[in-house]
């Protein structure tokens, strides 16, 4: 009986790391962060991604590289009370992601990008505090177009100073 029991232990115990190796292969192994300067009356958002793991990853272009924005690319809210800063800026249709709309990241290494949102969201003027995280996806394996996964930064929290907007 007691052999039988420590059988059954063995084998889910077994099974369960199975799964987990299963698992942590399908996961890309990454760490992001945003980081937010906002002086000059302007927001500067700047992403950082380290490549942990051993295989290269894929980053859409828009949080890796572009210069502006063609779609809400932030969830960003007004503090305190958490209302959507509606984005203003271009909104650009696209038909399927391909390899051309991704940046490869290689193992072990890290990139770094930062974008003015300043024209791109409707802050309010005068002097108020926001929150922002960066919500999206990316490629676990480059090679497999429809495999995304998650990815997501932790919110972070800044103030920002906009002008009087001008008369229409």
């Amino acid at each position: 009986m007691m052999r039988r029991r420590t059988m059954m232990i063995a084998a889910m115990l077994s099974a369960a790391m199975a799964a987990s190796t299963v698992y942590g292969e399908e996961t890309m192994n990454v760490h992001t962060s945003l980081s937010v300067d906002a002086r000059h009356e302007k927001v500067l958002v700047t992403f950082k991604i380290e490549n942990r793991g051993e295989r290269r990853v894929g980053l859409p272009r828009t949080i890796a590289s572009a210069d502006g924005l063609t779609g809400q690319l932030f969830e960003l809210h007004a503090l305190p009370g958490g209302e959507e800063v509606p984005y203003i800026g271009p909104w650009v249709k696209r038909g399927p992601p391909t390899a051309a709309d991704f940046f490869e990241l290689a193992p072990h290494s890290a990139h770094t990008h930062t974008i003015d949102i300043t024209p791109f969201y409707d802050f309010k003027p005068g002097q108020h505090s926001y929150e922002i995280r960066y919500a999206g996806e990316a490629l676990g394996d480059v090679k497999q177009l429809e495999a995304t996964s998650p990815l997501q930064t932790e919110a972070v929290r800044f103030s920002h100073a906009a002008p009087a907007r001008a008369e229409q």
